[in-house]
């Protein structure tokens, strides 16, 4: 394995991460924020695997090195993507979802606020209603007849799956 073949690969993996959030970024602008946050990032999960394999099989059509290196320098760079953009979707995730982040950027925004006034704005069923509002509006959640149900499968799939992520390195379910 060459120099020149590995530095070849971790290029790959770098316009990979910087297309994957590129087009991320850009779906969720040029959509005007209707496609939705959790949906850009798996457009542009698709999008940089769809490079990554077609930047793959480039150098590997392109022979420079051993096939079986190039194979191997492959799968690495899958792994390395996936867990790169795992960390990016949780990046992005906190970003939207973290209460305390949602507090400091509205304290910042009233120039002091009362705390009367955050303890009304995110007691627990404010906050658990706006979520579950957002959801529905997402698609995420059916609301009719009074009942919640799950709207879309998909989304019911990446729960379950981050919960057997979680599951398989923190060795408990999820907490709720």
């Amino acid at each position: 394995m060459s120099g020149l073949q590995l530095s070849q690969h971790a290029l790959v993996l770098v316009v990979v991460l910087l297309v994957t959030a590129s087009v991320q970024i850009g779906s969720v602008r040029l959509s005007r924020r209707a496609l939705g946050v959790v949906a850009s990032l798996f457009v542009g999960f698709a999008t940089g695997l769809i490079v990554l394999v077609g930047g793959e099989m480039f150098l590997a059509y392109r022979g420079v090195g051993a096939l079986q290196d190039n194979v191997a320098l492959g799968i690495a760079n899958t792994v390395l993507f996936v867990c790169c953009w795992y960390f990016y979707f949780h990046y992005i995730n906190i970003g939207e979802a973290s209460l305390r982040i949602r507090i400091l950027r509205e304290v910042a925004a009233c120039s002091g606020c009362l705390p009367d006034h955050l303890l009304t704005a995110y007691n627990t069923r404010v906050v658990v209603e706006a979520r579950m509002e957002r959801l529905v509006a997402d698609g995420q959640l059916l609301h009719s007849a009074g009942r919640y149900h799950a709207g879309q499968p998909r989304m019911v799939l990446v729960a379950k799956a981050f919960s057997a992520l979680r599951w398989l390195l923190m060795g408990k379910a999820s907490s709720s």
